[in-house]
């Protein structure tokens, strides 16, 4: 009989967390970029990338040592040499009692990068990071950052 309630209880706890929706950090933050830029063989490429964070949540800096800060990943094949990326510094914040630097609220990340080739296609970068709000984080979340770059007219 007590694996019978034991079991019950636990498909009613499953069965809750499958009908709320299981979220993830990219349910509070909303990330926009530019979609195409222009640039030749040998030239430098520059982007943004805008992360609007939700009021009430923050994320961690990147290289944040103590929680998961945002990293910006890029794609396994490259045709960008020398990729450098500016993160947001944030603020100095606590977080359960702990001294961290946050983002909030609307943060820029500047990536740069020599072209080495004319890509034929688009390519995505991945946005890493992991929301909170000042109890708790929701599950990470890797978000596409797609990029076309088009040949310089």
């Amino acid at each position: 009989m007590k694996t019978v309630v034991v079991t019950a209880a636990v498909m009613l706890i499953v069965s809750a967390c499958f009908g709320q929706g299981m979220k993830d950090s990219s349910t509070v933050v909303a990330v926009t970029a530019a979609d195409t830029v222009y640039a030749g063989v040998g030239e430098s490429v520059t982007f943004t990338v805008t992360m609007t964070i939700d009021e009430g949540w923050h994320l961690y800096a990147n290289g944040d040592p103590q929680y998961y800060g945002i990293s910006f990943n890029p794609p396994e094949i490259l045709p960008l040499a020398n990729l450098t990326v500016s993160y947001p510094e944030g603020h100095m914040g606590k977080f359960l009692g702990e001294d961290v630097r946050l983002l909030a609220a609307e943060q820029t990340l500047a990536v740069t990068g020599i072209l080495m080739v004319q890509p034929e296609e688009p390519f995505a970068f991945e946005l890493e990071l992991q929301a909170c709000d000042d109890k708790s984080c929701l599950a990470p979340a890797w978000i596409p950052v797609p990029l076309t770059v088009l040949p310089k007219e």
